[in-house]
């Protein structure tokens, strides 16, 4: 399976013509200090899962103000505390329900706080702009964070094309990545033409759930692949992601071994052809 978790890899970055760069693979948050609401039952195994998971390389980490209502952001930065934070991307959302002009503001400044940093290197839409919010008025707001110095990049999450293209329209500044599920299963990315839109337009696709929560379909070409590559079938079909152009990834990851898998699919590339099959 390759790599220990104990061991430090430096994991590969793609770059747009901006310059922004995001590694392959990063560990998300969610489920880490709750689901909508706050649990801290389990903050000393998730601590130590994302201290884990900077150990083994991982520098992209993803939140969001809605994880753990918010839990999910001090858990970051109690494991981050020691670390050298000009080494990692963190990367939070703002929810739908959040993006009137001043509500965006209000939330960064909250969100810096509970991250104890006096910036964000990515800060995502978590959603469109619930219905009565001008995206105009919030993307005005997401440009001041930039001019401030608060945020250094931003993006958007599970928007369409042509709501991604709005909100882009009345930015100043470059929408870097559209986070959207995306994996062998589930292909709405393509069907959607998300992929190929973000491919066009020198934009990263993130996509989440990589491996389905290990519901990935039994396949006898993930077989054959990862017979042919001496990998796993996950390691296979994470892979199939970050060799596509402008394809990163991230996942919730916490238990060690589940750790070492998935960083056994960075550092190699499927064949084109494999890719297409």
């Amino acid at each position: 399976m390759g790599l220990c978790y104990h061991e430090t890899m430096v994991i590969p970055t793609k770059k747009l013509k901006n310059g922004f760069e995001l590694p392959v693979y990063g560990l998300g948050l969610w489920y880490m200090g709750g689901t909508w609401q706050t649990d801290a039952s389990q903050d000393m195994r998730e601590i130590e899962a994302i201290q884990r998971a900077i150990e083994a390389g991982i520098t992209h980490i993803d939140t969001a103000e809605r994880y753990g209502a918010g839990h999910a952001e001090e858990l970051l930065h109690t494991a981050t505390k020691g670390y050298d934070r000009k080494k990692l991307l963190i990367a939070t959302k703002v929810s739908g329900e959040h993006q009137r002009y001043e509500d965006v503001k209000r939330a960064c400044e909250a969100r810096l706080k509970r991250l104890g940093t006096d910036y964000i290197d990515l800060y995502l839409l978590h959603s469109y702009p619930d219905p009565g919010i001008s995206v105009a008025d919030t993307m005005r707001a997401m440009d001041e964070l930039i001019e401030e110095g608060m945020v250094n990049n931003i993006g958007a999450c599970n928007l369409t094309v042509e709501r991604f293209k709005e909100a882009q329209s009345f930015s100043k500044h470059k929408l870097v990545c559209n986070q959207v599920q995306y994996n062998l299963k589930y292909r709405e990315a393509e069907d959607k033409k998300i992929l190929d839109y973000c491919q066009d337009n020198d934009v990263f696709l993130t996509a989440w759930r990589p491996l389905e929560r290990g519901l990935i379909p039994q396949s006898g070409l993930v077989d054959e692949l990862a017979k042919k590559y001496g990998r796993t079938p996950n390691q296979i079909a994470i892979n199939w992601l970050i060799s596509q152009d402008y394809v990163v990834t991230i996942s919730k990851t916490s238990n060690p071994a589940h750790l070492e898998e998935n960083l056994g699919a960075v550092g190699w590339n499927l064949d084109p052809g494999d890719i297409e099959r």
